[in-house]
């Protein structure tokens, strides 16, 4: 996809103890405007530094444009940093479209 944004609604436990589990859904959009949609579940572990560790697994559920029927599943690896906005994440999995 190259370039990209995304913007996810989740939900998080903190009424267990950690990892803390999650879920929710998000939308990923390529440079030209084309989306694709995902449902995921994960964990967020907390780190001493005040950072937490996030795995999320994403299911794929169709798009716009080219990722009109797209399916597929990828795991999202990233730091979250409260003090910190941006960020980074890793992911590997597939996407058919």
């Amino acid at each position: 996809m190259g370039e990209s944004k995304f913007v996810a609604i989740s939900t998080v436990n903190l009424t267990t103890p950690p990892p803390f589990k999650l879920a929710g859904t998000a939308t990923f959009y390529a440079a030209d405007g084309d989306a694709f949609y995902t449902v995921f579940t994960g964990t967020s572990s907390p780190n001493s530094d005040g950072t937490s560790n996030v795995v999320i697994n994403h299911e794929i559920s169709g798009g716009t444009g080219r990722f009109k029927h797209a399916t597929g599943k990828f795991t999202a690896n990233a730091i979250a940093d409260p003090k910190k906005p941006l960020g980074s994440v890793t992911s590997e999995g597939y996407i058919c479209y």
